[in-house]
């Protein structure tokens, strides 16, 4: 169980560093204002929590999501 919550932690601080040096609109590479699964396929970081910032599952993730 600590195992699970230090490797949420680590991810969780992880990302946080990963979204400061990067913008939304790196990984916006087709400027519809969302991040795909493709487009965030760039970053492995990104792809690990993917699911965890889609909060409304659909597939993709907003600015607002990203931000997180």
């Amino acid at each position: 169980m600590y195992k699970l919550m230090l490797s949420t932690i680590l991810m969780a601080a992880s990302i946080g560093a990963h979204a400061a040096d990067s913008s939304f609109s790196t990984f916006d590479t087709n400027g519809d204002g969302y991040i795909s699964k493709s487009e965030a396929a760039g970053s492995d970081t990104l792809m690990v929590i993917f699911e965890k910032l889609d909060t409304n599952g659909d597939g993709k993730l907003s600015e607002q999501e990203f931000s997180q």
